[in-house]
């Protein structure tokens, strides 16, 4: 009989290209719809869809398969369910079930909560040690906690999945080691800002409408900073929308005496921050940090050779990147048994937890019991006589 009833099946990065996983790829607003149906086509206890540009995974439990008395019996029901599960996932999504058998990977019990494990914790990601994962599957699971699609062992599972992962990203180092382009600038603004002792600096964004300069952007305004001016070619645009305030590119010069942080991110063929320009109009009383994340240059080079003024630019940021990645494969490495420890002692945790319960079951029946011999005149033989039995 298997340990635990839970089982998984899906595709991934690592097994797919992203045309295929594409074929599979659930919204959530159909998650609910999708499970309901799960549970109604083969009796499934309950289940968890995660779907993601990365990966789409089901999670269920299947008590009945727990509870089958031979194992040959068990065997054949979950290959059935899982069989039933594929083909009813990928004929809603509208793919063809025998191609993507190929691709998907199928687990059951200890497997299963390793896998859940190695994903959550991003040891299983394209890009090891990412962040997002956690809150995709957090989400995933409270989606179908909250629609009442969770029993007593997916809950137990993703919680101390949850739980575990926390843990072992620490121990790897992960939460040291970023490899997004909008971390690292925000931790140089705000080293810079400590170090010149600027409480919210106001910054200058030239580019936020690309894809990396929005990344920048909604990074940025989750930290502490003042003004964030973005330049903007559309005369259209100009109200200020919370701390964002656009300023017409034409313009951008007249704002830098505000600035103590401009970073530039644009597809230009030609520099967007010149150096007589610049100097005519910067503040030079105060320090300024300057960011080029763009090859070729945006930012004059020789800016960053005037007192006053850093100038970080695309290199500068690409070797801490590579830097932080090798750390986190060496972190990865170094955590690669924690998985199969930490799904032990998951697997371990709701084994001591199903024995409690069935022990708080068993008193609750013998209380009643011995209410009821005590109401019969006759307690304490049959009162020692249940309690002898749990």
């Amino acid at each position: 009989m298997n340990s635990l009833p839970v089982y998984c099946f899906g595709i991934s990065c690592k097994t797919a290209d992203e045309q295929l996983r594409g074929r599979l790829v659930v919204p959530a607003s159909a998650v609910p719809d999708l499970i309901g149906y799960f549970i109604r086509e083969t009796g499934i206890s309950g289940a968890v869809v995660i779907s993601t540009c990365n990966r789409t995974e089901v999670y269920f439990s299947d008590v009945a398969a727990d509870t089958e008395s031979c194992s040959a019996r068990e065997n054949a029901r979950i290959q059935n369910v899982f069989s039933r599960l594929d083909a009813i996932l990928c004929d809603f999504a509208g793919a063809d079930i025998h191609q993507m058998r190929r691709y998907l990977r199928y687990y059951s019990g200890i497997s299963a909560v390793e896998h859940l494990l190695k994903v959550t914790t991003s040891l299983d990601s394209l890009n090891i040690g990412e962040n997002e994962i956690q809150g995709q599957i957090n989400r995933a699971y409270t989606l179908s906690r909250n629609a009442g699609f969770t029993d007593f062992y997916l809950n137990q599972m993703f919680q101390q999945t949850q739980h575990y992962a926390k843990l072992i990203r620490v121990r790897a180092g992960f939460s040291n080691t970023a490899v997004s382009y909008g971390t690292l600038v925000c931790n140089e603004i705000a080293a810079f800002a400590e170090r010149c002792r600027i409480a919210s600096p106001n910054i200058m964004l030239i580019g936020a409408t690309g894809q990396l300069g929005s990344n920048i952007l909604k990074t940025v305004k989750n930290r502490d900073v003042g003004n964030i001016y973005i330049t903007t070619r559309n005369s259209h645009e100009n109200s200020p929308r919370g701390s964002e305030i656009p300023v017409p590119y034409a313009s951008r010069y007249r704002y830098l005496k505000d600035v103590s942080i401009l970073i530039s991110v644009t597809s230009s063929p030609h520099f967007t921050v010149t150096y007589d320009e610049c100097l005519q109009e910067i503040n030079r009383e105060h320090p300024c940090l300057c960011i080029d994340l763009c090859v070729p240059r945006d930012i004059d080079p020789d800016l960053g050779r005037i007192p006053g003024i850093e100038l970080l630019d695309f290199s500068y940021f690409a070797d801490i990147i590579k830097n932080h990645r090798q750390k986190r494969f060496s972190g990865a490495r170094l955590v690669s048994r924690d998985i199969r420890t930490g799904a032990l002692e998951i697997q371990s945790y709701i084994a001591d937890k199903i024995q409690k319960r069935s022990l708080f079951r068993s008193l609750a029946v013998s209380a009643d019991a011995c209410s009821d011999a005590v109401i019969s005149g006759s307690p304490e033989p049959l009162l020692f006589r249940k309690l002898s039995e749990v």
